[in-house]
């Protein structure tokens, strides 16, 4: 069955990429239900600079990963930038492994559960003539993946949002196109997931690159929630609204401890299910909204709330009883640090698999410096470490809410 995720768009866009979502061509237009991650499952993301550059940001393994907080879910990222489906990119001056041989040998070494594939964007610039060895490449790729019995999950090259003319833009955006639909057809073919990534994010526009070219941390942010909603992984916003009377409207389990809203003091748990997501530093585009949280029914006055005993937001009755954003303290600081610890998992693991002075260690020269092999090993201990910590890390604290008069 096939299963090809789009998104609807939000028309705000240049016209280059205007002309890229009125000439997409894949037709199926639903989403996944039922996918899920299971506790020891590996996820590997896969592909040229769209995969390797996630690292920085880790959203797209925040986000799958806390749905499911309690289960140890291992991810590698395994992108290389300039790469493509024949592993060209990962060349060194030494064969035996050819790049290829060596891409396989990365994925089998990481031995995925599910693989998101992430390539079309460098072999794009070949045109019309480069399609059939993308297929060919795809199909030597599959061989691999079903005998690991990966699930693999097709992603789309992203558009170009800039950094050229409108005519160049319009024309990569065009051979950018034909590759998601060559994507979208393989997918088909092998009954695997496709989700196509050219059209909401060039709703959203050129807010998501400083290049034009390659996504920015806002950009992340948009790719991973693109990828949650084609998964069927939605949640709630998590707004809070407590009423005059005292009454809590929530989406997560909200305890009232003591409420006085003439006094002002008011004391309450939150549960929230899985952790918030961490909201990009800049997001000019205004399209990323942080929960809410509202309270009325408050004297005149200043009022101030805390988080676990540290101050998180302080205004007016009337500002509260509008709705004030709320993403810091509680679970947020949870979530920073639990990307802080993704981020270093990934270091790790990018000079484990990535040494910079691969040749003499396991490379034509490693009769010099060979002996170096098992300090790659010894990374694996700190990889284990890590994840136990990253496990730990994105299991939600319950949050205790305390608002007080400002004297």
């Amino acid at each position: 069955m096939l299963k090809i995720f789009l998104q609807a768009p939000q028309f705000r866009f240049f016209f280059a990429a205007l002309l890229v979502v009125l000439s997409y061509k894949a037709s199926a237009q639903s989403e996944i239900s039922g996918f899920e991650l299971q506790r020891g499952d590996r996820v590997v993301l896969l592909g040229s600079a769209l995969a390797e550059n996630e690292q920085f940001y880790n959203y797209l393994e925040f986000s799958l990963s806390r749905h499911w907080p309690e289960r140890s879910i291992t991810f590698r990222n395994l992108g290389w930038s300039g790469d493509n489906v024949h592993g060209d990119a990962r060349s060194y001056y030494t064969s035996p492994p050819t790049p290829f041989e060596l891409l396989i040998s990365q994925i089998k070494e990481a031995n995925p559960t599910h693989v998101f594939l992430a390539y079309g964007s460098v072999e794009a610039h070949e045109g019309p003539s480069g399609i059939q060895a993308f297929e060919e490449g795809l199909e030597k790729l599959m061989t691999t993946f079903q005998e690991l019995n990966s699930q693999v999950i097709f992603l789309s090259p992203i558009p170009q949002f800039g950094g050229a003319s409108d005519e160049f833009l319009k024309q990569r955006n065009q051979e950018l196109t034909r590759y998601a639909d060559q994507l979208a057809r393989f997918a088909q073919k092998h009954e695997s997931v496709f989700i196509d990534l050219i059209k909401p994010l060039s709703a959203i526009g050129a807010s998501l690159s400083d290049d034009g070219v390659h996504l920015n941390e806002s950009g992340y942010y948009h790719l991973s929630d693109v990828i949650e909603k084609a998964l069927g992984l939605t949640h709630s916003n998590g707004n809070i609204l407590i009423s005059a009377d005292g009454k809590v409207e929530s989406p997560y389990t909200v305890q009232m401890e003591s409420s006085n809203l003439k006094t002002g003091q008011l004391v309450f748990r939150v549960d929230e299910p899985i952790l918030p997501k961490p909201l990009p530093t800049q997001a000019p585009d205004g399209s990323i909204q942080p929960p809410v949280i509202t309270i009325k029914g408050l004297k005149k006055g200043f009022y101030s709330l805390t988080a676990n005993g540290k101050i998180v937001a302080s205004a007016s009755a009337n500002a509260w009883a509008s709705g004030l954003p709320l993403a810091q303290g509680g679970t947020w600081a949870q979530s920073d640090h639990l990307r802080q610890l993704l981020n270093k998992k990934d270091e790790v693991f990018f000079f484990k698999y990535r040494p910079l002075n691969r040749t003499y260690i396991i490379g034509f020269r490693e009769y010099e410096q060979g002996r170096h092999v098992k300090d790659l090993e010894d990374f694996n201990v700190v990889l284990t470490w890590l994840q136990g910590q990253i496990t730990a890390a994105k299991q939600p604290s319950q949050v205790l809410y305390e608002l007080k008069p400002v004297k």
